[in-house]
């Protein structure tokens, strides 16, 4: 085998170690100080990422009361009475053994520019406020032993839509154990709205709102039916 041959394999192993050795002598020339300071920096970054640091800052939810408006973007509701009752005759509802009816009369106003229902879809929109595996209206302190029951306030029937812009009257029945909320006082965390466009099986122009963080929480002191 030729010098010439052997010269050119050895080539690229030299230039390769001459970089290398650049690189080494450079990093031994950066001050002591800098190093110091990097960990210093990278162990900083560790602490703050262990105790959730960078994660998204959760404010603490609005503390409101009867007649008090909690305003999310899309949505606006505010509690106007509540009331603890074993029947409800207009609508059928009856209370079983062991069992309750929290009521509650709710002013309900559609922000959004299309209309919503409150315990079903309406048109393409899934609102979500009752009656999902995450509502936006969320009774807390207790779980509900069935769905929730809405129905107008001014006993008209059909399903309850919310126009956008017009404030409706809402009833919400809630069922939950004789034992909840011994105190008397009831909750509602009220969430703000995540919106989401498209549906791979229905139509691209499907809207689902899904709940956000909690926002506000309306809290109540029910009276009891005579």
């Amino acid at each position: 085998m030729s010098k010439t041959g052997d010269h050119e394999r050895t080539a690229p192993k030299i230039a390769v170690r001459a970089i290398v050795s650049r690189w080494a002598r450079s990093l031994a020339e950066v001050p002591r100080w800098i190093w110091i300071a990097v960990a210093a920096l990278i162990a900083l970054v560790l602490v703050v990422v262990a105790i959730g640091g960078f994660a998204q800052a959760q404010t603490a939810p609005a503390e409101l009361g009867s007649d008090d408006e909690a305003r999310a973007s899309v949505y606006a509701v505010t509690v106007l009475d509540a009331e603890f009752t074993d029947e409800v005759e207009s609508e059928y509802l009856e209370a079983e053994p062991g069992e309750k009816l929290l009521v509650m009369t709710m002013r309900m106003e559609n922000l959004s520019d299309a209309p919503i229902g409150v315990g079903t879809t309406a048109d393409r929109t899934k609102a979500g406020l009752v009656n999902t595996d995450d509502p936006l209206i969320e009774l807390t302190g207790a779980t509900a032993t069935d769905s929730v029951s809405v129905w107008r306030a001014d006993g008209s029937s059909g399903q309850v839509i919310l126009q956008p812009g017009v404030p409706s009257e809402v009833m919400l029945a809630w069922t939950v154990p004789d034992d909840a909320f011994p105190d008397g006082g009831v909750s509602l965390d009220i969430h703000e709205v995540e919106i989401r466009r498209g549906a791979v099986i229905l139509s691209s122009s499907v809207v689902t709102w899904r709940a956000a963080e909690t926002f506000a929480r309306i809290s109540v002191t029910p009276t009891e039916a005579p």
